[in-house]
């Protein structure tokens, strides 16, 4: 699938953003490359808001997060 430049620039800040955010690092379930596959997913869905982009991402890691065992620290 290809993308116009906006819909890069835009996945691209969603991407950067997560990934730059506290949330993406306290949650070591989803490696970045599941968040921009996530991410492009969305997009061949047809969303382009960066924050719906977001929103969604962050659901992704809470819902693996919650998935997942409790590790002892």
């Amino acid at each position: 699938m290809s993308y116009d430049p906006s819909t890069i620039a835009t996945l691209r800040r969603a991407l950067d953003e997560v990934l730059f955010d506290e949330r993406f690092y306290r949650r070591k379930s989803v490696s970045a490359l599941e968040i921009a596959e996530h991410l492009l997913g969305r997009a061949a869905a047809g969303e382009r808001d960066l924050e719906r982009l977001k929103a969604s991402a962050f659901e992704r890691l809470l819902a693996d997060a919650e998935r997942l065992p409790e590790r002892a620290a």
